[in-house]
């Protein structure tokens, strides 16, 4: 429920995007790494990437993903910042920027130093309100 409550709360910030979905599932074929493959009969290999945003929407060619970070462990959080690390370079609808959200400017100091090279905005929610 605060979760959802916050989220408005970007909703808001960004001035009510008109293409606004949540929980937006953003998913890439990654292709293999390795040139040595093994085929095993009944078997697929997955290079299928997954991520789900908890918003997104596209303005002037970017394509806006939204993270809110309200209670979430900062381990869980930087399993995500992780697989955007892998999915981002893939994307093919816009440039990618990552937005995160949070509640505090120790957890805003730790997203920020882990999203060093990707396109990306951290801010708490005192800065937006």
């Amino acid at each position: 429920m605060i979760h959802s409550l916050l989220r408005n709360e970007v909703y808001l910030h960004f001035e009510c995007p008109r293409d606004w979905k949540i929980e937006h599932a953003i998913e890439v074929e990654q292709k293999s790494l390795t040139t040595f493959q093994v085929q095993v009969q009944g078997l697929k290999q997955n290079n299928r990437r997954k991520v789900i945003a908890d918003a997104a929407f596209n303005r002037n060619g970017y394509l806006h993903l939204i993270e809110v970070d309200n209670s979430r462990d900062m381990k869980d959080n930087r399993k995500k910042v992780d697989m955007y690390r892998e999915i981002l370079p893939s994307i093919q609808d816009g440039v990618p920027i990552l937005f995160f959200f949070t509640t505090t400017e120790d957890r805003k100091r730790k997203l920020g130093s882990w999203l060093k090279g990707i396109r990306h905005q951290v801010k708490t929610f005192a800065e937006i309100k």
